[in-house]
């Protein structure tokens, strides 16, 4: 992040104001300035001083652990890019930012996931502009079904919808990493079945889905 916009920061903050609402879109935001002016409601457990002193104690080349408003400690992971971040919030939440080319400027991609090994994965998928305005998600994914998750070969459609069923609160994970604009899907909820749901689920299941980005949405592959 450039000086100027680190100044521009701490000023917002000391007035009580938050980044992301003033000011008109730029055509480019890196993955800093985007944790940065990350919203207050949706990163309320790391204030923006906090994110600031995630960035600046990376840049000396030191994983620092932030105290953040819960009592824990939050840190960043590496790498650290032009754009991507990816935050250890809690031992049991991480949001990642992907920032991707979208028509003639930018969008920020940002997943917030929670889960450990005691609770099945669910991620939160949303949109910003390079203001950091959140915008629609639909217009951009269409998140996956339990049925995106049912082999077509082999299987009916009322097959698939009563296997399906057998998952009626799915939870999905969704993961981006920073070399790709790919975004993947994983079902979380079919590690808690039962011996005779996963009998029967497992061998028509996919564990897993991918996302393009075409330079305006995510498809699903």
């Amino acid at each position: 992040m450039t000086a100027a916009v680190m100044l521009a920061a701490a000023a917002l903050v000391a007035a009580g104001e938050t980044p992301a609402t003033t000011g008109a879109a730029p055509d480019r935001i890196t993955a800093s300035d985007a944790l940065v002016r990350m919203p207050a409601q949706t990163l309320d457990i790391l204030s923006t001083s906090m994110r600031l002193d995630l960035l600046d104690y990376y840049r000396a080349d030191s994983i620092y652990r932030v105290p953040n408003v819960m009592e824990g400690f939050s840190w960043l992971h590496r790498p650290l890019t032009d754009d991507y971040a990816k935050v250890q919030v809690t031992p049991v939440t991480t949001l990642t930012l992907r920032v991707l080319p979208w028509k003639k400027k930018q969008i920020v991609v940002s997943v917030y996931t929670i889960g450990d090994s005691l609770q099945a994965a669910d991620s939160d998928i949303r949109f910003y502009d390079s203001s950091m305005r959140e915008l629609d998600a639909a217009r951009f994914i269409r998140l996956v079904t339990t049925e995106d998750f049912i082999e077509s070969e082999g299987t009916d459609r009322r097959t698939r919808k009563e296997l399906a069923e057998m998952i009626p609160f799915p939870t999905v994970e969704y993961t981006i990493g920073p070399d790709s604009g790919e975004l993947r899907a994983t079902l979380t909820s079919g590690t808690y079945l039962g011996k005779e749901e996963a009998e029967k689920l497992t061998p028509h299941l996919r564990k897993e889905r991918t996302y393009r980005w075409t330079g305006t949405r995510f498809e699903l592959q």
